[in-house]
């Protein structure tokens, strides 16, 4: 019995670990979402490229606005939870109680039988699955994410360069 404690154990742990790191994701999203909109200063920049008739016209600001915004919701992408709850039983007709979604059930009464009718160990085991899937996803979300914004800096560093060599 002390394999399946041990198991129990284990799997809980793990659970915790990516659950930390769901959550590190979305801290992480807000604070470069955060600095990147500082960092652009968008509003400003993109305001004086738009009251430059030389430098730019209509289309010009709306380039620059997608290339700026772009990131900025990539990151609040992160954010947004991909996760769904799963309404039925799965296999072998266990009923999970890990992920509680209000639809699932009417009363106290039936989340008390449906906790006593599940294996914890096998909960464990689903709900570290669908965390490490959800982690794995705001992971690649947050990368595409920096990448976008990396692009749209690299960007305005080409223009501003291309700008000053034409001023001289």
């Amino acid at each position: 019995m002390s394999s399946r404690n041990e198991t129990f154990a284990l799997l809980k742990d793990s659970l915790d670990e990516a659950q930390i790191s769901v959550r590190a994701y979305d801290t992480k999203a807000q604070i470069v979402g955060v600095g990147y909109i500082f960092a652009l200063n968008v509003i400003g920049d993109i305001g004086t490229l738009a009251s430059d008739q030389a430098k730019g016209g209509l289309t010009t600001v709306v380039i620059a606005w997608l290339l700026v915004i772009a990131p900025i919701a990539l990151f609040g992408y992160v954010l947004y939870p991909k996760r769904k709850a799963n309404l039925g039983k799965t296999q072998g007709g266990r009923k999970h109680i890990f992920y509680l979604h209000p639809d699932r059930y009417d009363s106290a009464q039936q989340l008390i039988e449906a906790a006593e009718e599940c294996d914890p160990v096998h909960e464990i085991a689903e709900e570290l699955i669908a965390i490490s899937n959800l982690r794995e996803s705001k992971r690649k979300r947050f990368v595409t994410a920096l990448a976008a914004a990396g692009v749209t800096f690299a960007l305005l560093f080409a223009s501003q360069i291309a700008m000053s060599m034409d001023a001289v």
